[in-house]
């Protein structure tokens, strides 16, 4: 493992293939300070205790692919990730949101557009391949339908788990709303609310927003949830995210 730069934030480039570090490493220039892990051991070594702003993730280094982000994910539950993968497609893309990344992007990318990926989702926001745009609304737009026609789920209890505050972001969240916004609103810090999440996702073992937004939806109290609720949610999740990718493209 290496490492590199003075900068604040820290970025963690985990491949097997010295080659595609050494790339990526080049494309991010000197913005970032760079730390590299070669292997599954060194890359949990390096998020538990660097707890890097990104990790750009060769999707060939965790064993069981997409599925191991949200173990990743869990060893530094503020660490955006960005997966690299050889293809890219539409379905794999969508998994890893699903799964907790942040961004998905096949491992050719440009190391120009490497560095501002890395950019926009270290701010929170949405890195994929334009290609993949339509599918990730459409797809978005059917759980939205599905909320619609499912009966509403009971309560299984985990919510009541969270605290009152823990509560209060979790459905801000759900509601689409940002750390930003939901500091002004609760009247606390960015860093509050974003202390609180990383509570929140470890006691319901979540790995990211989207996930915390379907959680909330389904199982919220049945007295205060109607099908219109879980769609409502979901629609709220879709919109931030259409936003962002709104301004993703407008940068590319």
């Amino acid at each position: 493992m290496r490492e590199s730069g003075s900068a604040a934030s820290l970025v963690v480039i985990a491949s097997p293939s010295a080659a595609s570090r050494k790339r990526w490493r080049q494309g991010l220039g000197r913005m970032f300070a760079v730390h590299e892990a070669s292997d599954q051991p060194a890359l949990e070594r390096s998020l538990a205790q660097l707890n890097p702003a990104v990790l750009v993730l060769d999707l060939a280094l965790p064993t069981r692919g997409v599925a191991r982000i949200p173990s990743i994910q869990r060893l530094s539950p503020w660490t955006k990730i960005l997966l690299l993968a050889d293809t890219a497609d539409e379905k794999e893309t969508i998994s890893a949101l699903k799964a907790g990344a942040k961004g998905c992007h096949s491992k050719d990318i440009d190391p120009y557009l490497l560095n501002k990926a890395v950019q926009m989702v270290q701010k929170g926001e949405i890195w994929v391949k334009r290609t993949v745009v339509p599918h990730l609304l459409g797809e978005l737009m059917a759980l939205t339908e599905r909320a619609k026609q499912d009966p509403p789920a009971s309560s299984d209890g985990r919510l009541d788990g969270l605290t009152l505050r823990e509560r209060e972001i979790a459905h801000l969240v759900a509601e689409g709303a940002g750390n930003k916004e939901i500091a002004s609103q609760l009247t606390v810090s960015e860093k509050t609310v974003k202390a609180h999440l990383t509570t929140v996702f470890r006691k319901l073992n979540l790995a990211g927003r989207l996930q915390l937004a379907l959680f909330v939806s389904e199982h919220q109290p049945a007295a205060n949830q109607t099908r219109s609720n879980s769609a409502d949610v979901i629609q709220g999740q879709r919109l931030a995210i259409t936003a962002r990718l709104d301004r993703t493209r407008q940068r590319a």
